[in-house]
């Protein structure tokens, strides 16, 4: 997969695309069937396949909202695409003057620039100019521009609407098992495992840390998860937060992996959310909030035995 980060005027593209347009934070299900779509009109016309997206949330940029949750960084969109036997990846510039682009101009540079032969969005995609644009205008513009357009409808998990603002819901309840039900993969982070202040193995219980972004949709508390070390998974809880009875300034995942004796600083890991065990928590001592580890220890534990995580 050949990634490419660029403003949209000046990418050139000479093969003929399959293009999937979205803003895919979270790459739910129903970002799945858009993308698989693409895909497969790719090998049915013999053309390659894109993921068309933005180097940034529009909302970062247009909302009121000064922080508004983003639950895939372009690192790990990046990740999740590479196994779906994408061509291309274009993180398009998203700025005030291309989000100022009459829907019109924005169509003709992608069948121009990107020379888009088949285009694949949801039924509810919208583009352009105070998102004027929207599948009836693709619709229409069809003939013109000579190229297939395929509009994948609302797609249903367990009677909710499966939707990146729905996941955002069940992140800020901490229901972290209902998010990896509409995102169709347990939901994770990867990062490098930098150097803290060592007190947590004072008394016991070794973490790895990793920073990680403010706007991050995680509900601060205590999760079971499944850690990555050179593609070998271990059980492990995690906290994420600001660690309040030792007083972090910066918001950090700490993740205890069970059974792993090595230095992982430096190193990059990977961790799967599984369950939200409890919110964080400032305890009076530090005696206290070791007995409340060795109780997620045990919840964490009795997890793993009792399912397919074994």
């Amino acid at each position: 997969m050949k990634i490419i980060r660029d403003d949209l005027h000046n990418i050139k593209i000479s093969e003929k695309l399959s293009i999937a347009l979205g803003t895919f934070d979270g790459i739910h299900i129903g970002h799945k069937k858009i993308i698989e779509t693409a895909v497969e009109d790719a090998k049915k016309f013999r053309i390659k396949s894109a993921v068309v997206t933005f180097d940034k949330h529009p909302l970062e940029l247009l909302s009121s909202n000064k922080q508004i949750s983003i639950i895939t960084n372009n690192k790990i969109k990046a990740k999740i695409l590479e196994n779906y036997g994408i061509d291309y990846l274009f993180f398009l510039t998203f700025s005030r003057e291309f989000a100022s682009i009459e829907p019109e101009k924005f169509l003709y540079l992608l069948i121009n620039n990107l020379n888009s032969n088949i285009i694949t969005c949801g039924y509810n995609y919208s583009f352009g100019k105070n998102g004027r644009g929207n599948v009836e205008l693709l619709d229409i513009f069809q003939k013109e521009y000579h190229y297939k357009l395929n509009i994948v409808d609302k797609i249903m998990c367990f009677e909710k609407d499966v939707s990146s603002t729905e996941i955002r819901k069940e992140f800020i309840k901490g229901d972290i098992e209902e998010v990896n039900k509409l995102l169709g993969y347990n939901y994770f982070l990867i990062g490098t495992v930098e150097y803290g202040k060592g007190l947590a193995k004072q008394f016991g219980f070794p973490t790895a840390n990793i920073i990680i972004e403010e706007n991050n949709p995680l509900k601060n508390g205590v999760y079971i998860s499944k850690t990555y070390v050179n593609n070998k998974g271990y059980d492990s809880i995690s906290n994420i937060g600001y660690t309040p009875t030792l007083r972090s300034t910066s918001r950090v995942l700490e993740t205890h992996i069970f059974n792993f004796d090595g230095n992982l600083y430096g190193k990059e890991i990977k961790i799967e959310f599984l369950k939200f065990l409890r919110e964080e928590k400032k305890f009076d001592s530090v005696e206290n909030l070791k007995q409340a580890i060795e109780i997620d220890r045990s919840n964490a534990i009795h997890y793993f035995k009792n399912s397919i995580y074994k």
